[in-house]
């Protein structure tokens, strides 16, 4: 009989617990769940924090430009109609270096060397050109910055690299150049250009008068900047 008693207790007691932990787990307040712990993305490049290129840096800039030359008045030295025009359409290569200041102003120098059409009277026309080069630009802090450039020097023309007629030249023009780099630049230009050449004659015998011819000419610019020195600044103070 006390068996019996002391087993009937025990389930007693063991259903209390079971109903008592599932009225707890019941009345427990479940735990809300949050979005899941992630990092944001991050860029490849962070653009706000990366750093615009020292406006303080003074620059020795030099580079290469295709350039191709198109006649728009060719002037006295075509003048005489009983033979063809000496002087025709023609592209090249351009080399310059220059200095580039703190501000808006670049003064450099230039060699060019093109080959033009001379309508089968010289065996290799080549026309070349030294000038002095000066570029205003109007300084924006945009990758892409648009300039007015100006330039005297003196041209030669002749077969191979002889120069049958020379004399002043000098252009008007605009463009734009593109930062790549804080060294690296790219731009195109617009030039017109004054050629004055002398009287000559041509191989054919013919006479050429003196004269003015006018050109327009494209440049494609790939140019590289080399820091010289830093300008200080007012309020700056050197080591």
């Amino acid at each position: 009989m006390s068996a019996r008693c002391l087993a009937f207790a025990s389930a007693s007691v063991l259903a209390l617990v079971v109903s008592t932990s599932r009225v707890a787990r019941s009345q427990a307040t479940p735990l809300e769940e949050g979005p899941p712990m992630t990092e944001p993305a991050k860029p490849l490049v962070d653009l706000e924090k990366a750093l615009p290129p020292p406006t303080n840096v003074v620059y020795l800039q030099y580079g290469v430009a295709f350039t191709a030359n198109v006649v728009s008045a060719a002037g006295p030295i075509c003048d005489n109609v009983t033979v063809p025009c000496i002087l025709g359409p023609g592209g090249g290569i351009a080399v310059r270096a220059g200095w580039r200041g703190t501000g808006a102003l670049y003064l450099g120098g230039a060699y060019e060397l093109s080959k033009q059409d001379p309508n089968k009277l010289l065996r290799l026309a080549i026309l070349q050109q030294v000038r002095g080069e000066a570029r205003y630009y109007f300084v924006s802090g945009r990758v892409a910055e648009p300039y007015a450039s100006a330039g005297l020097g003196i041209a030669g023309y002749g077969n191979e690299w002889g120069v049958d007629t020379w004399g002043p030249a000098g252009f008007l023009g605009v463009g734009v150049e593109a930062q790549v780099t804080r060294t690296t630049v790219v731009g195109v230009g617009l030039a017109y250009r004054l050629l004055y050449f002398q009287s000559f004659n041509d191989s054919s015998g013919a006479v050429r008068d003196a004269g003015v011819s006018q050109l327009v000419g494209l440049d494609l610019l790939l140019e590289h900047r080399e820091p010289i020195f830093t300008a200080v600044k007012a309020g700056q103070t050197t080591n």
